[in-house]
């Protein structure tokens, strides 16, 4: 059956999923969450041991999901996780060993629903958060995805974040994205670097990200070594740094896409100075990751 949580004067924050009937509904005297926080729709028991609690966070744009809820559990749950991976592009999954909790993390738009299920839910756990949908029908002010290109590869871009070409040798291929505020700042930096191996047989996946790597290698530059990132397109890798002492987070990825090899990289502000910007950020790159095509 269809559950709906519908809270009249909260629409970004409705949402309906599958679940199994018989199970006991716990409402509650809802409350809209502040930003960075998770506010209590309702719960499902079952059997002693056996609950569902649903919870909900409002962005007003796309976030990184499962990274918000990584950061939110913390280092000390985390590392007793047996997983920690995406399900697609819309469902983050973070499991503990049975009889621990088990969350999913599902994207709503301008919403984050976060599942956590212990007992029997587990079971229903996976299905709950694959059909959970937003039932607002409201869009991210600002936040849609459309089509973008870098030659003959396509992806999905946030269309608020400006695209720039740039000349490149036979069999090459590069494009910047960049997301600035309202007053002109730069708060969000994508770069796709293509290489058509039809032209260029030699070169291989390092290559291509040494050539990217040395391009980062100017004064005021800073980075810390690499950390593997889950993301819904694939492992990715994260580094820390510093941009002229202040402190940035870089990520990047390699991807065969048919005769292409493609490497993507992307900065954005770090956590302590705009952990917003940094989730968007990180949102983008992932869209951009999963949604490569080859067009060649």
């Amino acid at each position: 059956m269809e559950l709906r949580a519908a809270p009249a004067h909260e629409p970004l924050s409705s949402c309906a999923f599958e679940w199994p009937p018989g199970w006991k509904v716990h409402t509650t005297d809802w409350q809209p969450p502040a930003l960075f926080e998770v506010g209590h729709l309702f719960g499902l028991t079952g059997a002693a041991g056996d609950t569902l609690t649903v919870s909900v966070a409002r962005f007003g744009l796309e976030v990184d999901a499962l990274a918000f809820l990584r950061e939110r559990l913390g280092t000390a749950i985390l590392s007793q996780a047996t997983r920690c991976a995406w399900m697609g592009l819309s469902v983050g999954a973070i499991d503990l060993p049975a009889p621990g909790s088990a969350w999913r993390v599902v994207c709503t738009g301008p919403a984050v629903h976060v599942l956590e299920a212990r007992g029997v839910a587990r079971r229903y756990l996976d299905r709950a958060a694959t059909t959970l949908r937003g039932l607002s029908g409201y869009e991210p002010p600002g936040e849609n995805f459309g089509p973008g290109s870098v030659g003959p590869l396509r992806l999905l871009r946030p269309l608020t974040w400006t695209p720039e070409q740039e000349s490149a040798p036979h069999g090459r291929f590069r494009a910047h994205f960049r997301r600035h505020t309202n007053d002109g700042h730069l708060a969000g930096y994508l770069r796709v670097s293509v290489l058509d191996r039809r032209v260029h047989p030699g070169l291989s996946p390092a290559d291509l990200a040494a050539e990217n790597e040395r391009t980062l290698a100017f004064p005021g530059v800073v980075l810390g070594a690499g950390v593997s990132d889950p993301g819904p397109g694939g492992p990715t890798t994260r580094r820390d740094g510093e941009f002229e002492r202040k402190s940035i987070e870089t990520r990047h990825a390699v991807r065969q896409v048919g005769p292409l090899l493609v490497h993507l990289d992307a900065c954005f502000p770090a956590a302590d100075r705009s952990p917003l910007t940094r989730l968007n950020g990180r949102r983008a790159f992932d869209v951009a990751v999963w949604s490569l095509k080859n067009d060649a």
